[in-house]
């Protein structure tokens, strides 16, 4: 009897200490992909892209707008003198107005949303390929992305950040502080 059990004991010893050496050897790393993005030469222009995109279609919204206030102050000074029938039509006008108005504002904000995806989906793509491939040749087992600031960053944990940005050839300079250290 005491035999087995010394076998279970130094079984289960075996066992933990393997468990240890293993949780020894896994890698965490961390890195704020905005941070990232943000120094990618790409993000440059692409911000001007989505400033002129944005430009172009605020200042569709500010016509239509004008158009629409410019109908409305006429049908105000003019509705005194007009027929039941031309106030009715100008009222349906500026209704019909209002509605198309609205629906470019907000067919306007998903083309934007669309755009954005279009003009930013290749930068995030390098870089999150530029962190598989740093997580495949450092071993690690794990990178947080923490620029949402929700991932608690251990001390031991190693910032890839330096790794990445070389990968993608960028100048590393001051890091932004990640909350949650």
């Amino acid at each position: 009897m005491k035999k087995i059990l010394l076998s279970v004991l130094v079984a289960a010893a075996f066992f933990v200490m393997g468990q240890v050496s293993q949780a020894q050897t896994t890698k965490v790393g961390h890195i704020s992909t905005v941070e990232v993005i943000t120094r990618m030469p790409e993000y440059d222009s692409a911000m001007k892209i989505m400033q002129d995109y944005g430009k172009e279609l605020e200042d569709n919204i500010m016509a239509m707008q004008t158009e629409y206030q410019n109908k409305a102050l006429e049908y105000q000074n003019n509705q005194s003198q007009w027929s039941d029938l031309i106030k009715q039509t100008k009222q349906r006008e500026l209704q019909d107005m209002e509605v198309r108005l609205q629906e470019f504002a907000q067919q306007s904000q998903e083309d934007y949303t669309r755009k954005q995806q279009e003009v930013i989906s290749p930068i995030t793509d390098k870089v999150t390929k530029a962190i598989e491939t740093v997580a495949q040749e450092g071993k690690f087992a794990y990178i947080l992305d923490s620029s949402n600031g929700t991932v608690f960053i251990g001390p031991d944990a190693i910032d890839v950040m330096p790794l990445v940005s070389a990968k993608l050839g960028l100048k590393l300079t001051s890091s932004i502080p990640v909350s949650g250290n």
